[in-house]
This record gives C-alpha cells, structure tokens and sequence, in this order.
C-alpha cells in the first residue's frame, strides 16, 4: 500500500469514530432538548457555548484552532438545532 492510501485509510478509520460520536451527541442533543422543553428552558445558553468552546480550544494545538472552531461551531449548531 502506497503511502497515499495508507493516509486515506487512516482517515476512513478516523471517519468511522466521528459518525459514532456524532450519532451519539446528536442523540444527547435530543435528551437535553425534551429536558429543556419539559423544563422551560431556552434551547440557546450562550454562557455555555463559550464554556464549551474554551474547554475544547484549550486542547488543540495552535495551528488547528481556527480550523477546529470552525467545525465545532457547526457541531453546535446543529446540535441546537437538533433540540428543536
């Protein structure tokens, strides 16, 4: 196997993990949204969302920041929009 395959193998692999974790956050989206609703609580918890962002952004390395936030803030989108 060429080296190029070799990378693209890796990333399927990795691909792989990410529809399972996805799959599982979504479903905890869903669980927080019927608490949220039950409970009378806003959908969008901007204190929370910085929280989370400035958890996750102090373990990545500097030079994948821009490009990470990026994807998570897409992940929180759809994650909220997943509580709907």
């Amino acid at each position: 196997m060429d080296k190029l395959q070799e990378y693209r193998k890796q990333i399927e692999d990795i691909d792989d993990q990410l529809v399972i974790l996805i799959q599982r956050r979504l479903s905890l989206s869903k669980q927080i949204g019927a608490y949220k609703k039950e409970n009378q609580l806003a959908i969008y918890d901007p204190k929370r969302e910085e929280e989370l962002k400035q958890i996750n952004l102090d373990k990545v390395a500097e030079e994948f920041k821009a490009s990470y936030l990026e994807v998570f803030e897409k992940i929180l989108k759809v994650s909220k929009d997943f509580q709907l």
